[in-house]
């Protein structure tokens, strides 16, 4: 079982993408600060879809010292999370996703992976798959394009949280729904990881 998930591990980290709610209205203020901070966001988001991560941290520094609206933290948390992750430093981008997983579905995607990523222990298991399960994968909706999340990826994502957790039946469950969403696309990260979960004797 061990070499089984060390195996998959393997797997997910080599084809999911690491693996934007923009939330960062002005609300009608007028404020300098709040127009700042929504300028400084959708820069951020926007380095990150052309892969310049390195940017997209800036940017979401400069945000995060501006005065913002929850929305405008939640957004600036997110984005920082995520431009740290994509730019390999996934232990370093835990908690940005922390806080702003309270709130934004792509950033509980984003610490669901950065958990499994780290797995110090069994816990970092099963919370992201309670992460994941709580959401649950079925109200997924991406915000932006530039983090390739698909609903169907973010149900592959619970399926290998509860597989390494240990719940073996909602991994077939979440499995089942992420190869039907992701039917259609042979070679894809979905398609990958549930010949893994076949392989592994996990999927009949």
């Amino acid at each position: 079982m061990k070499r089984a998930k060390f195996f998959l591990l393997f797997v997910v980290l080599m084809t999911f993408p690491m693996i934007q709610n923009c939330g960062g209205s002005s609300n009608g203020g007028g404020s300098s600060s709040l127009l700042v901070a929504d300028k400084l966001i959708n820069e951020g988001w926007d380095a990150i879809k052309l892969g310049n991560y390195a940017s997209a941290k800036t940017n979401f520094e400069q945000a995060m010292s501006e005065n913002l609206t929850e929305g405008q933290r939640v957004s600036a948390h997110s984005g920082m999370g995520w431009a740290l992750s994509k730019n390999g430093k996934i232990l370093e981008s835990i908690p940005y996703f922390e806080i702003a997983a309270e709130r934004d579905n792509e950033a509980k995607v984003g610490l669901a992976g950065a958990l499994i990523f780290r797995h110090q222990t069994g816990v970092d298991y099963v919370r992201a798959a309670e992460l994941l399960g709580n959401m649950p994968p079925e109200k997924f909706a991406a915000q932006h394009s530039g983090l390739s999340l698909s609903a169907a990826k973010v149900h592959g994502l619970a399926a290998l949280s509860y597989a390494l957790a240990g719940d073996m039946e909602q991994a077939r469950i979440y499995m089942n729904k992420a190869a039907a969403l992701d039917s259609m696309m042979v070679g894809t990260t979905v398609d990958r990881l549930d010949e893994a979960f076949f392989l592994l004797g996990w999927k009949e």
